[in-house]
């Protein structure tokens, strides 16, 4: 378990083993090609998704597509990053944060708040987690300027 705290409302608390099922995550390899949110809308043609969305209602986070997708095959072999934008987003940062500062046992790194968007959490390889313990890996990534700012081992997300 990873929490995002510091200067924000509410203090978040990630669990990386969840993200597998959630339909945010995508590919590395679609990462690479400008993709940056697995979500697809789900559309009034698909029964199942529609009698589900109106008999249980919207599911936070999303997991259709997700549960969908692991009926016809496992994630045995692929590898997933998820932005952090939402969860980011959902501890409400106040007006005066500027930087996120990701940390681990031994080092830190300043993740400015321009660059927000782009900060991706890697929690798979090769489809199995990164680390037994739930831990993840941090990038910020844009076509532009590939990768940077990678961060291993992250255990503690600080807004300041």
């Amino acid at each position: 378990m990873i929490q995002i705290k510091g200067n924000t409302k509410f203090n978040i608390t990630l669990d990386a083993t969840t993200w597998i099922f959630d339909d945010r995550k995508v590919k590395i390899e679609d990462l690479e090609q400008g993709i940056f949110n697995g979500e697809k809308p789900i559309e009034f043609k698909n029964n199942v998704a529609w009698n589900r969305a109106i008999l249980e209602g919207a599911t936070n986070p999303p997991t259709l597509n997700s549960e969908t997708t692991y009926k016809r095959r496992s994630f045995l072999k692929d590898t997933y990053v998820i932005s952090a934008m939402p969860f980011i987003k959902n501890a409400e940062p106040n007006e005066s944060a500027t930087k996120v500062v990701l940390k681990n046992d031994q080092d830190s790194i300043d993740i400015p708040i321009e660059q927000w968007p782009y900060l991706f959490f890697q929690f798979s390889k090769e489809g199995k987690m990164i680390y037994k313990d739930g831990k993840i890996d941090a990038f910020t990534y844009d076509q532009e300027n590939g990768y940077q700012n990678k961060f291993s081992y992250v255990s503690d997300i600080e807004v300041v």
